[in-house]
C-alpha cells in the first residue's frame, strides 16, 4: 500500500494525497487519515477520514487545510484499521510565502529631476491575482535607507499598482530601492541608480578576437563602435591594459571607424594561478566630430588550459557488480565541443589506464566494470579528476520513464510516455505534480510486461508551466522503485504576443502594435532606449527569467516533496508606458508615434488574467528608429548673450552613394544673429557633399540676441528635398554680466474711505548695464514656490529654502479655508520632492548634519525637525514621523543639567551656534522648535526639559544685551507662557528702531531679519496686531525677488512670521482698487474678497526708476515691484579676498584654474559662516568632475562640491572661511567652440549674511 502526498501544505487550500493498493494478497486496505493543526502548542484543527482501497485500485483523498498562522504546524497521522498494525506520523511543512511580487520600472538609471514610473505586480502561488488582497504598502528609499516616498494603502487593479515618483533636482546619488509589502511581509524589491549622465547616441563593445590563454601572453581584442541604430562611428580609442593588482601594463591609441582589431602583448609575464584569471581593459573612445567621450572597463578572462573537462554520469553513484556508464565531456571556452583531444585516462580503484581521444561531440565514453571498491577516482592527464562513490542499496531493480516525442499543448492525443522496468510489473502508479499539488494520478496493471506505453496522460494547461510525472512500483524484494520526468512547457497558462508592423521606422513616424492575449487581460507595455543599458548594470524590467524565478520561489524542485520518494523635439529615454484591457476578440491594436530619437528601443509587455494568471513575452522586441539621411546635433548647454558660438551638426547618408546636401539654420522669433550675414536674414543655408556611410560635419557661427532660451531649428535635405531631416533644441542664453534681483514690497491696510499712496524710487546701482533693467508689478503674496531654485543644495540648511515656503503656504491656505487645489498640489509636490534632499543629511542616531555623512548638529537638527513636523500635517504619507521624534529625542539628550544647549557639530552659523553670550540664542532656538511642535511631543520628560531650558534663558534676562538673543528668548517665553514674557517683550521693543517710513525693525550687523521676525511673532503672540503691521512692513521689504530671504533660517522664521500675520488679517473683507503709474502710463486693478487668491501681474517700463501706486477701498494686502538688472561685478568686493591663477594646456582646450579665497575679519566675527565658492566657467567649457583638488587640506577641508548647469558651474562648500588662504584646483575642458567670450566669474558667498 502506497500513500503519496506533497510534503508541504498551503493554508486555506485543499491538500490532495493518493492511496494505492498493489498487493495481490490484500483484497482491501482500510486506513484512518487524521490531519492535526497546532498553533502555540494548542490544537486548533483536527479531522479524520476513513478510506477503503480495494486491490489494484487507487483512491484520491482531499483534505481541507485551515487558515494556519505562519507559526503553526501540521501533522498527518496514518493508521491501518483492518487488523494490520500500522501507525505513522508525518510532519507537513506549512508554506509561508503565499504571495510574491514583481516590480517594473521604466528605466535602469535616472538623472536628477527625472520621473520614475513603476508598476508593482502581486501574485499568489498559482501566479494569479490574489483573491482577497485589495491593497499593499510601497516604499521608495534613498541610498541611506530613508523613506522618501511611500504609499500605505496602494490599491491594486488586476493585481497591479502603478504610480510615479519625482526625483529631486539635487538628490543623493547611488542605489535607490522600491519595495512592496503586504501585512509587513516584503513581496518584492527592485533597485535603481540615480546619477548624472548624458545619454550617448553611440556605444562600443570590447571582446577577445580569440580565446586568451596563458601560453599566448597577449590579448587579441576587437573593438566595435556603432551608433545604436547600427551605423559605424568614427573616432579615437585609447586602450589601457591592467594586469595584477590593478597595475597598468601598457596603453595604445588607435584611430578607427566602426570596428578594428588590436593586439596587446604583455610586458610582464602573466601567470594564471587557477583555471582562469581576469585582466582589466579600459577603453576611452572619443567620437571624432562631436568630441563626445565614453569610457568602459571590461574584464577579459585568460584561461590556463584551452578547454574544460566535466564528468557526466549516468547515475550519481555506482553499484557493486554492475557496469557504471559515464563520459568525459570536453568543451571549448566558447561552449562548442572540443573534438580530437587526446590524453591518458586513469581510473584509480580499477587499475585502468589508457590513451583516449574525444569524439565529434567532445566525449570520451567510459563503461566501467565495478568491483567492491568503495570509491573510484577518474583522472585525465593529471589535469582533471573526479571521485565517484558506491551506492548503498537494497535492490538492483530499476524503473525508467521516457518521453519519446515533443509535447503539444494543443493536441488531443496523449503524451508518448514509455515505462521500462528491470522486472515484470504487476502494477505501477503514476502521479502528475505541479505547483506542489497532485493534479492527476492512477494505477496501471501492465500484465507482467517490462515495457509499457502509457496513454493516460495528456498535456494540459493545468500542468503549465512545469510539471513532474512520477512513476513507482514495488520490486520483488518489496522495495519501492521509482523514476521522475520533468516536463517544461516554456510558457505559462496566460500568454501575450506583441507584433509590430515594422522593425525599422523613421523617428517621429507611427507604428502599429497588435496585442494578442486572453479576453479581459490587463496588459502593461513599456519601451526604453537601448543606450540606457550602458549606464547601469541594474535590471529594471520584468522578463521571462524573473517570472521563472518567482515561480521557482513558490515551487522549488524539492526531491523530498513526497514521502515515498527522494528527488526628435521629443527625445525621451523611455516610452510607451501604457496599460490596455484586451477585448472579447483577444486582440487589441495600438497606433503610436515613436520618439524623435535615432536609436534602438526595447519593447516589453506582460498580461494578467484573473483565471489564467501572468503571461509575459519571452524576449523584448527591438525596434530601431533610423532613416537613410539624418542630422545629429552637438550643442552646448548654455552660452552668454553677445558671444559667438559654433553650432556643430553631423550629417549621415546611408543611401549607398554621395549627394549634395542643403543644411538650413533658422532664426526663430529673431532670437539668433548669424555672424558674417545680414542682421535681417531669417535663414542661413550651407551646401556640402555628403558621401555614404560616414559622418560629415557642418557648423554655423551665431550669436544669441535675447536672454532665456534660444531655439535652434535646423533642416537638412538632399535629392531636391526627397530625403529630409530636421531637429529643434533649446540652448540657455545667460546674461553677459551678473544679475541683481530685487523687490520693493509694500503692505497696506485700509479702512473705508482711506487712500494709500506711495511713490517708489527704486534702488538701482548706477553701474547697471544699459538696457538691462526689467520691472514687474505683482499683487498677491503666496506664489513663486518653484522659483526658489538658484540656492545651492549640497548642504542641509540651504536645501530647506525650497522646503519652508511650501509649509508656510499650506498653513496659510488651510487657515483661510482655500480651495486652490492647484496651489495646494504644487506645494505638497515640492515638499515631497525636497524631502529627498533633506534626508541626505540624516544620521542613524536621529540627528541631522550640515553635510552628508558628517557629525550631527543641534542647529540643523532643530531646524529640520521643526520643519518636518510642520510638513507632516500635510504630507503624513511621506514624512516619517518616527524620524521626527527621534530627532527631537537626540536634541533632548544634548541638554546640559543647567538647561543650556551648546553646539556639538560644525559651526556654520556663528550668531546662533558659537556659544558666546551664554548660549542664549541656541538654547532658545531649541526650545522654540520643541514648543511649536508640542502636539507630537507630549510626555513628562519633555515637559521637564522645556521648563529647565526656558527657565535657564529667563534667569539670564537681566544680562541679555544682544537684540538677537533677546528676540529668541522672548518668543520662547511666550510659547511657554512664562511669567517674564511681557517684561522681556518690553526690553526687546526698547532695542528696536523706526525708519523714515515708520517701519519698526531691529538693527544688527547680521541676523537683522531673524531678530525682526521673532519680534513680529512676539507681537502676534501678545495680540498687538497694529504694532505688528509696522514690523511686517519692514520685514517684507527684505525678501529677495524669489520670495525667500537671504538664507534658510531667515526664510524659515521670516516667512513663518509673515504667514501668521496674513492668516490673522485674511478674515478682513477686501474691496479695493489699485492704480499704478509710471512714465505717464496708468494700469488699474480691482480686487474683492471673492478673488483673494488671484495674482495680478503687470510688466512695467524698464526706462524709468519711479513707480507711483494709489490704492482706495477697504482691506489688507500686499504688492511688490520686482526688478532686475545686470552689473559687471569684477570690481565688487565685500569681506572676502579672491585670487585666481589660470593656465591653458592641450592647445587651449584645457583650462586649469587655481582659486584661493580668505575672509577679512570684522568687528563682530573672525570667521565667516558657511561659505560657498561658485566658479562659473567660460562658455564652451565643462568641468572635469574628477579634477577637483583641495590645495589647503591641512587648513580648512572642503565639505562638499556640486556641479550645476550641465557641468558648466562648480560650487565648493566650506564650514567657514577665515584669514587663512583656502585654495583648490579644478580643470575644465573645451567641448564647444565660442568666440567673443564674455567674462566669467567666481563668487564667494557667506550663506548666512
Amino acid at each position: 500500500v502506497l500513500v503519496v502526498g506533497p510534503k508541504s501544505v498551503i493554508p486555506s487550500q485543499k491538500y490532495t494525497l493518493t492511496i494505492s493498493n498493489g498487493d495481490e494478497q490484500l483484497s482491501s486496505a482500510n486506513l484512518n487519515l487524521t490531519l492535526v493543526a497546532n498553533d502555540a502548542q494548542k490544537t486548533i484543527f483536527q479531522r479524520s477520514t476513513i478510506v477503503d482501497v480495494r486491490k489494484y485500485q487507487m483512491r484520491q483523498v482531499d483534505l481541507q487545510i485551515p487558515n494556519i498562522a505562519p507559526s503553526g504546524t501540521v501533522k498527518l497521522m496514518i493508521q491501518r484499521i483492518d487488523g494490520v498494525t500500522y501507525n505513522q506520523e508525518v510532519d507537513l511543512d506549512v508554506q509561508r510565502n503565499l504571495l510574491n511580487g514583481l516590480i517594473q520600472i521604466d528605466k535602469p538609471v535616472y538623472k536628477p529631476g527625472d520621473m520614475v514610473k513603476f508598476r508593482v505586480i502581486v501574485l499568489d502561488t498559482d501566479l494569479k491575482p490574489p483573491a482577497n488582497l485589495k491593497s499593499i504598502q510601497v516604499r521608495i528609499t534613498d541610498p541611506d535607507g530613508n523613506d522618501v516616498g511611500k504609499w500605505d494603502a496602494a490599491k491594486l487593479f488586476s493585481a497591479v499598482f502603478e504610480n510615479r515618483f519625482q526625483i529631486a533636482s539635487s538628490p543623493m546619488f547611488g542605489m535607490w530601492k522600491i519595495s512592496a509589502s503586504a501585512d509587513k511581509v516584503v513581496l518584492a524589491s527592485k533597485s535603481f541608480e540615480v546619477k548624472e549622465y548624458v545619454l550617448s547616441s553611440f556605444d562600443f563593445q570590447v571582446a577577445p578576437s580569440v580565446i586568451p590563454l596563458e601560453e599566448h601572453q597577449s590579448l587579441q581584442l576587437t573593438i566595435a563602435a556603432n551608433y545604436h541604430f547600427g551605423k559605424p562611428v568614427d573616432g579615437t580609442a585609447v586602450v589601457e591594459l591592467f594586469l595584477l593588482d590593478n597595475k597598468r601594463d601598457q596603453n595604445q591609441t588607435i584611430q578607427m571607424t566602426g570596428s578594428t582589431e588590436i593586439t596587446l602583448i604583455f610586458n610582464d609575464y602573466f601567470v594564471v594561478f587557477d583555471d582562469q584569471q581576469d585582466v582589466r581593459v579600459k577603453v576611452t573612445f572619443t567620437e571624432r566630430h562631436t568630441n563626445r567621450v565614453i569610457t568602459k572597463d571590461t574584464q577579459v578572462t585568460v584561461y590556463k588550459h584551452p578547454f574544460r573537462v566535466q564528468l557526466v554520469k549516468e547515475s550519481p553513484q555506482f553499484r557493486a557488480g554492475r557496469r557504471f556508464k559515464c563520459q568525459l565531456q570536453f568543451t571549448n571556452h566558447d561552449g562548442t565541443p572540443a573534438k580530437g583531444i587526446t590524453g591518458i585516462v586513469e581510473v584509480d580503484g580499477l587499475n585502468l589506464k589508457e590513451t583516449r581521444t574525444s569524439d565529434n561531440d567532445g566525449l570520451i565514453k567510459l563503461e566501467l566494470p565495478m568491483n567492491n571498491a568503495e570509491e573510484i577516482d577518474i583522472t585525465y592527464n593529471s589535469y582533471f579528476n573526479a571521485k565517484v562513490t558506491k551506492a548503498e542499496s537494497g535492490t538492483d531493480a530499476f524503473l525508467k520513464l521516457e518521453l519519446r516525442s515533443a509535447i503539444n499543448i494543443k493536441s488531443k492525443r496523449p503524451m508518448n510516455l514509455i515505462v521500462t522496468c528491470s522486472e515484470r510489473m504487476s502494477f505501477f502508479v503514476y502521479f502528475v505534480v505541479t505547483k506542489r499539488k497532485i493534479i492527476d494520478s492512477g494505477l496501471i496493471r501492465p500484465n507482467g510486461q517490462t515495457k509499457y506505453r502509457m496513454e493516460q496522460i495528456r498535456a494540459s494547461e493545468k500542468m503549465m508551466p512545469r510539471a513532474n510525472i512520477i512513476v513507482a512500483t514495488v520490486a520483488k524484494d518489496k522495495t519501492v522503485i521509482w523514476d521522475k520526468l520533468e516536463v517544461d512547457f516554456q510558457q505559462f497558462s496566460n500568454y501575450l504576443d506583441i507584433r509590430i508592423d515594422k522593425e525599422e521606422v523613421k523617428p517621429g513616424n507611427n507604428i502599429n502594435l497588435e496585442l494578442n492575449a486572453r479576453s479581459g487581460s490587463y496588459v502593461g507595455l513599456a519601451a526604453y532606449d537601448k543606450g540606457l543599458l550602458d549606464f547601469s548594470a541594474q535590471h529594471h524590467d520584468i522578463n521571462w527569467e524573473d517570472v521563472e524565478q518567482l515561480y521557482n520561489g513558490f515551487h522549488a524542485n524539492d526531491y523530498n516533496q513526497y514521502d515515498q520518494f527522494h528527488y526628435r523635439t521629443n527625445f525621451p529615454e523611455s516610452w510607451l508606458w501604457q496599460n490596455v484591457t484586451i477585448g472579447s476578440t483577444n486582440k487589441h491594436t495600438l497606433e503610436e508615434y515613436v520618439p524623435d530619437t535615432t536609436t534602438s528601443w526595447f519593447l516589453t509587455g506582460f498580461s494578467i488574467d484573473p483565471k489564467h494568471g501572468l503571461g509575459i513575452i519571452k524576449k523584448p522586441i527591438q525596434l530601431t528608429t533610423k532613416q537613410p539621411f539624418y542630422i545629429v546635433e552637438s550643442l552646448p548647454y548654455s552660452i552668454k548673450r553677445g558671444e559667438a558660438v559654433v553650432l556643430q551638426f553631423t550629417l549621415f547618408n546611408n543611401l549607398g552613394e554621395g549627394y549634395m546636401a542643403d543644411v538650413t539654420l533658422y532664426n526663430v522669433a529673431n532670437q539668433t544673429e548669424f555672424v558674417d550675414k545680414s542682421a535681417t536674414d531669417a535663414i542661413y543655408t550651407k551646401s556640402l557633399s555628403v558621401p555614404p556611410n560616414v559622418g560629415v560635419p557642418v557648423s554655423f557661427l551665431v550669436k544669441a540676441r535675447k536672454l532665456g532660451e534660444m531655439v535652434v531649428r535646423v533642416k537638412a535635405s538632399i535629392m531636391n528635398g526627397l530625403e529630409t531631416d530636421g531637429l529643434e533644441k533649446m540652448i540657455r542664453v545667460l546674461p553677459e554680466n551678473f544679475v541683481f534681483n530685487k523687490t520693493e514690497p509694500q503692505i497696506f491696510n485700509l479702512e473705508y474711505g482711506d487712500k494709500f499712496t506711495r511713490k517708489h524710487n527704486l534702488d538701482i546701482d548706477k553701474l547697471l548695464n544699459n538696457g538691462s533693467l526689467k520691472l514687474l508689478f505683482k499683487l498677491y503674496l503666496m506664489d513663486n514656490l518653484e522659483n526658489l531654485l538658484p540656492t545651492p543644495k549640497a548642504s542641509a540648511a540651504p536645501s530647506m529654502i525650497d522646503f519652508i515656503p511650501s509649509i508656510v503656504v499650506l498653513d496659510y491656505l488651510e487657515a483661510i479655508g482655500s480651495k486652490e487645489e492647484s496651489l495646494i498640489k504644487k506645494a505638497k509636490t515640492m515638499i515631497i520632492t525636497n524631502y529627498q534632499e533633506i534626508m541626505k543629511y540624516h544620521n542613524s542616531d536621529g540627528s541631522f548634519s550640515p553635510w552628508h555623512n558628517s557629525k550631527g548638529s543641534i542647529f540643523v537638527t532643530a531646524l529640520i525637525a521643526q520643519s518636518l513636523s510642520l510638513a507632516s500635517k500635510f504630507t503624513f504619507d511621506v514624512v516619517d514621523v518616527e524620524k521626527v521624534h527621534k530627532a527631537f529625542d537626540w536634541l533632548a539628550s544634548k541638554q546640559h543639567s543647567s538647561g543650556r544647549f551648546d553646539e556639538v557639530g560644525d559651526i556654520i552659523y556663528q550668531d546662533l551656534q558659537d556659544g558666546s553670550r551664554n548660549g542664549v540664542a541656541l538654547t532658545s532656538y531649541v526650545m522654540i522648535a520643541f514648543l511649536e511642535n508640542s502636539h507630537v511631543l507630549k510626555n513628562d520628560n519633555v515637559t521637564r526639559m522645556l521648563d529647565k531650558g526656558v527657565n535657564y534663558v529667563a534667569g539670564l534676562l537681566p544680562n541679555i544685551s544682544d537684540a538677537y538673543d533677546l528676540s529668541l528668548a522672548t518668543y520662547a517665553m511666550f510659547l511657554r507662557n512664562h511669567s517674564n514674557k511681557t517684561d522681556a517683550l518690553s526690553e526687546l521693543v526698547k532695542k528696536s528702531e523706526h525708519n523714515e517710513m515708520s517701519e519698526r525693525y531691529w538693527r544688527r550687523n547680521s541676523s537683522s531679519i531673524e531678530t525682526t521676525a521673532y519680534g513680529l511673532l512676539c507681537y502676534i503672540k501678545n495680540g498687538q496686531f497694529p504694532e505688528g503691521i509696522t514690523v511686517m512692513n519692514w520685514l517684507v521689504k527684505q525678501r529677495e525677488a524669489s520670495g525667500s530671504f537671504s538664507h534658510a533660517q531667515a526664510t524659515f522664521i521670516g516667512l513663518q512670521a509673515l504667514g501668521k500675520v496674513s492668516i490673522t488679517l485674511s478674515n478682513v473683507g477686501k474691496q479695493y482698487g489699485i492704480k499704478v503709474t509710471q512714465n505717464g502710463k496708468i494700469k488699474n486693478f480691482k480686487v474683492s474678497s471673492t478673488e483673494s487668491n488671484k495674482q495680478h501681474l503687470n510688466e512695467l517700463d524698464g526706462t524709468s526708476k519711479i513707480v507711483e501706486v494709489e490704492i482706495t477701498g477697504r482691506g489688507f494686502g500686499m504688492y511688490e515691484i520686482v526688478y532686475e538688472y545686470t552689473v559687471d561685478i569684477r570690481n565688487f568686493s565685500k569681506n572676502f579676498k579672491l585670487k585666481l591663477e589660470r593656465s591653458f594646456t592641450n592647445s587651449n582646450y584645457t583650462l586649469n584654474l587655481d582659486v584661493c579665497t580668505s575672509y577679512e575679519a570684522t568687528v563682530s566675527f573672525n570667521r565667516s559662516n558657511m561659505a560657498t565658492v561658485e566658479v562659473n566657467f567660460p562658455s564652451g567649457f565643462v568641468v572635469d568632475k574628477d579634477s577637483i583638488t583641495n590645495l589647503s587640506v591641512d587648513k580648512n577641508p572642503i565639505q562638499n562640491t556640486e556641479l550645476r548647469y550641465g557641468q558648466t558651474s562648480l560650487v565648493v562648500y566650506y564650514n567657514s572661511l577665515g584669514p587663512e588662504e583656502n585654495c583648490f584646483r579644478v580643470t575644465a575642458n573645451r567641448i564647444f567652440k565660442v568666440v567673443f567670450h564674455r567674462p566669467s566669474y567666481v563668487l564667494v558667498h557667506d550663506v548666512y549674511h
